[in-house]
């Protein structure tokens, strides 16, 4: 049987998973691993968590392949976006990677908008001034690692080191470039201007090249490690998100998607760079070259989700998530009136504040355990719902929202979604997007299906699974919505989080 292996790089976990080429999944293997917050504003992870769980999982796969004696067209990678790793030219790292949720260069950031205007780097990259992408965090090393920064022969972002350990080659795509602040939108090209003007030489940064492109070919080296046959062609998927927008069908105008992993991405279709004139949303490549997706993102959703289990649950068994789940649903609609604000590691979209923080607001005497959980669950999806909003007023009206990720796989979450976005939320028999996604480019690109639409046909036919708004709760959450943001609104003008950054 002729197969793909893809090998998504989460921010919780590595897997390498074997698909038929009609998207049916055959075999998986994954590792999960912790990123390291070093002080209030400074999340790493040490790129050693990646290697060994690449060569493990594929290990494993390796058997797997031998024992069932199938044929693998391709290995495709897909990972997480704007994190760092310096690598010597032999690509070993340098210093822990500076992860995506990383605050540490705000003072980056202003220097930045002194010099060059956040209105300017929105409009040629897409991307609104934040410690969150990769340039920053590139300043950020070159000011205060100097010594590191000299040594470095690139600077690489998680599927650049991943794509190293397999082929050896120094390659991204247009999609992880595109969260940089390096690269120009317009051109999918790195931006001259915006490197002199950063003081950031282009020999650091990797070659690019089109979403869904075969970057090379498994090495020796790696064939002998894993078992795996040296010479099978590696394909660059791109960034995770890019990547589940093709496998929730986000492949027309009207059409989102709704990605809760560790975080939470709004992703919609555009044929056009798309731009917010209060630069709420982004504007990124699409796994589809030379095509486009205007998205809002949320940093931490599903992390909050896992923190509740770990440090509220912590008598329980490993499946405690299901213990969580329960409780929640002895909650009522509003959580007895406790509210989240979502903002354990800042804000993205919509309010793009980095100081801003997680609150747990109105417990009471009364409040349980499950109405914290529940509390969890809404203040996620009207984050979402917010987004989803800012993301209609520059592409049209959303139709219908695919959702997807480790949260959805809990009905009473997509319920609530349902109802919080007065939209019919979708999902899919098979929740893992980015992979799924991954599947579709390298179909695509092997020339199994001739585009991305009859791929999705073939790949992505399962059942689907229709949520939609109950009346009575979507106006509850409407007002619970208006809530939410008067009571961000009030820490921020008062100067709350000021005093606590």
């Amino acid at each position: 049987m002729e197969c793909t292996i893809i090998i998504d790089v989460g921010t919780s976990s590595l897997k390498s998973i074997i698909y038929s080429l009609n998207g049916t999944l055959i075999h998986e293997q994954s590792q999960e691993y912790h990123t390291v917050i070093t002080g209030g504003d400074n999340v790493e992870q040490a790129p050693e968590t990646w290697h060994g769980a690449l060569l493990s999982t594929l290990r494993d796969t390796a058997e797997y392949v031998k024992e069932k004696d199938l044929s693998i067209n391709a290995i495709t990678v897909t990972s997480q976006r704007a994190s760092v790793i310096p690598v010597d030219i032999e690509g070993q790292p340098l210093y822990n990677a500076i992860m995506w949720q990383d605050k540490r260069s705000t003072s980056q950031c202003s220097k930045l908008s002194d010099a060059i205007g956040i209105n300017s780097l929105y409009h040629k990259t897409g991307l609104r001034l934040d410690p969150y992408f990769s340039a920053p965090k590139m300043l950020w090393l070159k000011e205060e690692q100097p010594n590191i920064y000299k040594s470095s022969y690139r600077l690489l972002g998680v599927q650049d080191f991943v794509i190293h350990l397999l082929t050896g080659k120094f390659i991204t795509d247009w999609t992880q470039a595109s969260r940089t602040m390096l690269m120009n939108i317009n051109s999918f090209s790195w931006d001259e201007e915006l490197l002199h003007q950063m003081g950031i030489d282009e020999k650091l940064l990797p070659e690019l090249c089109a979403p869904g492109s075969i970057v090379g070919n498994l090495t020796e080296k790696m064939s002998q490690i894993t078992g795996l046959k040296s010479g099978t062609p590696i394909i660059i998927g791109g960034g995770d998100q890019q990547c589940a927008a093709l496998a929730l069908n986000v492949l027309r105008s009207g059409s989102a998607e709704a990605n809760t992993g560790t975080g939470s991405f709004v992703v919609a279709f555009s044929e056009k760079p798309a731009f917010d004139e209060e630069m709420r949303t982004l504007c990124s490549a699409a796994a589809v070259p030379g095509k486009w997706i205007a998205e809002a993102g949320i940093f931490n959703t599903g992390a909050i989700y896992r923190w509740v289990k770990e440090e509220f649950y912590k008598e329980s068994s490993e499946n405690s998530f299901e213990e969580l789940n329960k409780e929640a649903l002895k909650s009522t609609v509003g959580a007895n009136g406790v509210l989240l604000l979502p903002h354990f590691q800042g804000s993205a979209a919509p309010y793009w504040n980095p100081m801003a923080k997680g609150v747990i607001f109105n417990l009471t005497l009364g409040t349980r355990r499950g109405d914290i959980v529940k509390a969890v669950l809404e203040g996620i999806a009207l984050e979402i719902a917010d987004n989803i909003r800012l993301i209609e007023n520059i592409s049209g009206k959303i139709d219908r929202v695919s959702v997807a990720g480790g949260m959805t796989k809990f009905d009473l979450f997509d319920k609530i979604q349902a109802s919080a976005f007065n939209k019919n939320v979708i999902k899919y028999e098979n929740s893992e997007a980015s992979s799924l996604g991954a599947l579709i480019s390298s179909a695509v690109t092997l020339g199994i299906y001739g585009d991305y639409s009859e791929a999705f046909k073939n790949i992505c036919n399962g059942q689907e699974k229709i949520f939609e708004p109950d009346r009575d709760c979507a106006m509850y959450y409407e007002k619970l919505l208006e809530k939410k943001n008067g009571l961000y609104s009030a820490l921020e003008k008062g100067g709350v989080y000021k005093l606590f950054s």
